[in-house]
């Protein structure tokens, strides 16, 4: 006898191609979507066209009653192996417009945050070069406050839209509206950010792209962006530097499998082939433990790590 997630699976695959133009994917691994290369199939994928068509989708999704985990980028998450029991909303492919005019520059939340800093950075508009280098969408660096150099997302921002899973209406929220903290970002429950707009300055395009290549110039020389990995593991304790903490506790090169904590960067665990997302959870608790017995400090983990339901350590 099918069970009834599946059968509510089953459901809700056949409204949403028979109602949506996106593309739905069924059983798709998402070691593929994540920086990290590991971790297991999502029982829905789907990539919205638009948003018209993310707005046709979101009453289908809530009335099937399965988890939903939005995705951008995928480039600070680690996703179990057993994968994720639901539907992954992926916004990558169809929201992804971005436009500056004069002081405001607007972007979806699917759009790449490094393809928006330079397309502030052309327009001769400065504000948002700090993301020049971060690997993600504008909608997971306002989830998640990314910042780099000194800026920081939120600290930009002039207004949020997204779109809640529970009613389907849209929601606008200024930056007073909006609680943000180092590497957080306190939405709504159930809120799925779709646009967004930031606050620019006017400046000479080739000394912010100065700026820009410099910042560039020093993340390649201090971070291994070359493998895979899913950016630094642990934010920073209050004061101090969690790369450096693990560094003193003697945990560079410190491996399990195939995932290593990185020699140039002790913040950054990468994955040197087939690695699996429990030797990298492993990986995280012997630093943990390490830095503990070491310095007195708890790290707490800025990787989003996702199970079979969402995120565990939202």
């Amino acid at each position: 006898m099918r069970s009834m997630k599946s059968s509510k699976k089953d459901l809700l695959a056949r409204e949403i191609r028979a109602r949506c133009r996106g593309e739905l994917r069924v059983d798709e691994p998402l070691s593929g979507h994540t920086t990290f290369g590991m971790g297991g199939p999502a029982d829905l994928f789907f990539l919205p066209a638009n948003l018209d068509d993310l707005g046709r989708a979101v009453p289908l999704v809530r009335d099937s009653g399965l988890p939903v985990l939005p995705l951008g980028g995928g480039t600070n998450m680690l996703v179990r192996e057993a994968g994720f029991r639901g539907l992954v909303l992926c916004l990558t492919s169809g929201l992804t417009r971005t436009r500056v005019e004069a002081d405001l520059g607007q972007a979806q939340a699917g759009a790449s945050l490094q393809v928006f800093s330079r397309r502030c950075q052309r327009a001769g508009r400065t504000g948002m070069e700090f993301g020049c280098g971060i690997p993600g969408t504008v909608g997971g660096a306002i989830r998640g406050n990314a910042g780099a150099w000194g800026g920081e997302t939120v600290e930009r921002l002039i207004w949020l839209q997204g779109i809640d899973l529970r009613s389907g209406e849209m929601l606008r929220l200024g930056q007073d509206e909006v609680s943000f903290g180092y590497r957080h970002t306190d939405l709504p429950a159930g809120l799925v950010v779709v646009d967004a707009a930031f606050h620019l300055a006017e400046e000479n395009p080739e000394v912010v792209k100065r700026r820009m290549d410099e910042m560039l110039a020093r993340r390649k020389a201090s971070q291994p962006l070359w493998k895979r990995n899913a950016g630094c593991v642990f934010k920073n304790p209050p004061g101090r530097s969690a790369g450096l903490l693990i560094d003193q506790a003697g945990c560079k090169r410190l491996s399990a499998g195939a995932v290593e904590v990185s020699d140039l960067h002790a913040n950054f665990m990468t994955n040197t082939g087939g690695g699996t997302a429990e030797e990298a959870l492993a990986l995280i608790e012997q630093v943990r433990e390490r830095v503990r017995r070491t310095h007195g400090v708890e790290l707490e983990t800025e990787v989003r790590i996702v199970g079979t339901h969402g995120v565990e350590n939202p």
